[in-house]
């Protein structure tokens, strides 16, 4: 059984973003304030529900934080062209970053030919390694707001998929079993090495791989089992804890 640092579990969608919503932004104020001067916090955070209900959700209280002080990351992308609507970055903005004054958003390349890369996946994902290398250094996120896959997938880091030991910061995806194929992840090692990782997650679909996860599978059987730490809030529904037996 893993241990993390906190475990919540909501009747409803609704009442789960809320209270996720409340704590994150409430944390990510804080450091935000104790941040250096100059310096940024580097947030890292996922597509799908993130970017789409849970972001969205909080955007009458996007003034709580000092944007200035915050860079924001995707865990992963799609590698597709600019404007294309599975984009996960274009889904953040325009669902919540829009509005947050004087935020950083680190965009990951694009498939156009004019993008890094020229339209070569793996020339792409060396790019954005020097991208990340430059700023980040050897180090991580510290903090990141991410979901999961009713396979217990995280970032683009399918089951049975990937290496969960690769020690290249950035990964590229070439045949994803979910579309698109094609795609740009952070590696495992460097959503272990995040300083604290906020999971939040619903419905029934979830609750088999999140149980997995909890009774002792691999990184490699079950992604989202990697990052189960005492560093690590997990915030869920009902639906998706129903199966989990003494978290």
């Amino acid at each position: 059984m893993h241990r993390v640092h906190t475990f919540e579990v909501y009747p409803s969608i609704e009442e789960l973003n809320d209270a996720v919503g409340r704590a994150f932004l409430a944390r990510l104020g804080t450091l935000a304030d104790e941040a250096e001067v100059g310096s940024r916090v580097n947030l890292g955070i996922s597509g799908g529900a993130i970017t789409t209900s849970l972001l969205p959700s909080l955007s009458e209280r996007v003034g709580e934080v000092d944007w200035t002080r915050v860079r924001v990351w995707l865990v992963d992308e799609r590698y597709v062209r600019s404007g294309d609507a599975d984009r996960n970055d274009d889904q953040a903005w325009e669902g919540f970053f829009h509005a947050a004054t004087g935020v950083e958003l680190v965009r990951m390349p694009t498939s156009d030919a004019w993008a890094p890369g020229a339209g070569s996946l793996d020339e792409a994902t060396t790019a954005f390694t020097a991208t990340w290398r430059e700023i980040m250094g050897e180090g991580s996120f510290d903090i990141a707001l991410i979901g999961m896959g009713p396979d217990g997938h995280i970032c683009s880091l399918f089951p049975g998929t990937v290496d969960m030991n690769e020690s290249a910061p950035i990964l590229a995806i070439r045949d994803s079993p979910k579309p698109p194929p094609q795609r740009i992840t952070v590696s495992m090692p460097v959503m272990r090495r995040c300083g604290e990782v906020w999971l939040t997650t619903a419905g029934k679909a979830k609750a088999d791989a999140l149980a997995r996860a909890f009774s002792g599978a691999s990184a490699f059987e079950i992604p989202v089992a990697g990052i189960l730490s005492p560093s690590t809030r997990v915030y869920l529904d009902e639906a998706a804890a129903s199966q989990i037996v003494n978290a």
